[in-house]
């Protein structure tokens, strides 16, 4: 068997970083992650690539990288689709049985019409949510393949986005050397590994609070009611800081990570941070509680947009199982106090809930960071495996490419010493991803 078949490679291409990895799952139906790579991303704004050059420039190194891990080379990967024009639109439809039956046929030309139906101009199409089926008048139904009646009623949700959100995206990744094997709206993905099966059906959300963007995914009765993504983030804060407090950049992004809090009633009395002199700048005092005032201020005013997303469902009195924080900015200390206090919801935060094989790369995806990566690795490798594993995703290096890589790697790098390591093997490249089960299928 050509085990590079099995092998999925995605990236999430935030604000903040662009973060890629390379996963299958084994024989036991875990996830395996056996590369992980990082960077600062450029040339993206609000989730959105602005600037195709630069954002290639982000995307080419993590997937070097990744490559340089396992001898391997990437030719496709999945990514994500992010900004504030995502869309959620509902849309009904019914068809007629021909003999009093309803067929999976007749059930796949209702979806396949709504899509129809809820395309808009420079628009694309990504997910369609079944809300219920109505079979002659009688609701809540789930699957309704197999039951009798005369007229089958179908409400669903179609979420979208605009078609320059994938188009710049794909040109980014064409020019960093790859191809974009499928894309997925961010919000969409983020519960897949993040979100159990209970806490979907008694009504959950899911934010996400990343440097560009906050991401918002409702779920209730196990179906996805809501996603959304409002476009401020942890870079509005820093920004908050570097106007509020007159220092530089990078100084309130630092103070911000090393300082700051979310919720001022926590914050440690007669704390100061200090500031560096820098060339043009004297050195200062900022008064933790002052940072934590602008920090909470900004939060406030993102809250009430996330209140205002999860009011418009009608479904905030019954969500059950409250709040989960993801992304970056969940990070920041008594977030999860304040976010409670603004919405009236229980919260905690989210790490990953599926069953992970232990690895190398725990440390880097066992955290809420990883709740957009590990949502289009897994979709990427539930869509791959529905297609049967498309040939060419993955594939071996040449033996040019392969001698070009390890010119370039050097000997400092470590990385396929810390991959032969990990799978306690001596072979080469993809040899070490072998595992005892496997080689009892060969």
């Amino acid at each position: 068997m050509n085990f590079t078949r099995e092998l999925v490679a995605a990236i999430d291409i935030g604000t903040s970083k662009t973060r890629g990895a390379i996963g299958r799952y084994t024989i036991d139906g875990k996830l395996e992650v056996v590369a992980f790579s990082e960077t600062l991303t450029q040339g993206v704004r609000n989730g959105v690539v602005v600037n195709i050059d630069e954002a290639a420039v982000s995307i080419g190194k993590v997937i070097r990288t990744l490559e340089q891990t396992l001898n391997l080379k990437v030719r496709k990967v999945y990514a994500g689709i992010s900004g504030q024009k995502i869309t959620n639109r509902q849309v009904d439809g019914y068809r007629m049985t021909e003999q009093g039956e309803v067929t999976s046929t007749l059930i796949n030309s209702l979806a396949a019409e709504a899509q129809r139906y809820a395309a808009v101009a420079g628009e694309k199409n990504y997910h369609l949510s079944v809300e219920e089926y109505c079979i002659d008048g009688e609701h809540g139904i789930n699957n309704p393949v197999g039951m009798t009646g005369r007229r089958v009623e179908g409400k669903f949700k179609v979420i979208s986005a605009p078609e320059t959100y994938e188009q710049n995206l794909r040109r980014s990744i064409e020019k960093a050397g790859c191809e974009l094997a499928g894309s997925f709206v961010n919000p969409y993905v983020q519960g897949a590994g993040f979100l159990s099966n209970d806490e979907k059906e008694a009504g959950v959300v899911l934010l996400d609070f990343g440097a560009g963007t906050t991401g918002i995914s409702l779920y209730y009765e196990n179906k996805l009611r809501l996603i959304a993504e409002l476009p401020f983030g942890g870079n509005v804060i820093s920004n908050d800081i570097r106007e509020g407090c007159n220092i530089i950049p990078r100084h309130a992004e630092m103070v911000k990570i090393q300082c700051g809090y979310a919720f001022s009633e926590i914050v440690p009395e007669n704390k100061f941070a200090q500031i560096p002199e820098v060339k043009g700048w004297h050195a200062k005092e900022i008064s933790f509680r002052n940072l934590s005032g602008i920090i909470q201020a900004r939060l406030e005013e993102i809250l009430e947009g996330v209140n205002y997303q999860l009011e418009s469902t009608n479904l905030v009195s019954k969500l059950g199982a409250g709040i989960v924080l993801t992304g970056g900015g969940s990070n920041m200390r008594g977030i999860d106090k304040l976010v409670s206090y603004m919405t009236g919801f229980e919260v905690r935060y989210g790490k990953p809930i599926l069953s992970i094989k232990e690895q190398l790369f725990m440390d880097q995806i066992m955290n809420g960071q990883s709740a957009t990566l590990i949502g289009l690795l897994v979709t990427g490798l539930n869509q791959a495996r529905f297609h049967n594993f498309p040939a060419g995703m993955i594939v071996s290096d040449t033996p040019e490419e392969s001698r070009s890589r390890s010119t370039n790697r050097g000997h400092g790098s470590g990385l396929k010493t810390m991959v032969t390591d990990l799978f306690g093997r001596a072979k080469e490249g993809i040899n070490g991803l072998i595992t005892e089960d496997d080689d009892e299928k060969l």
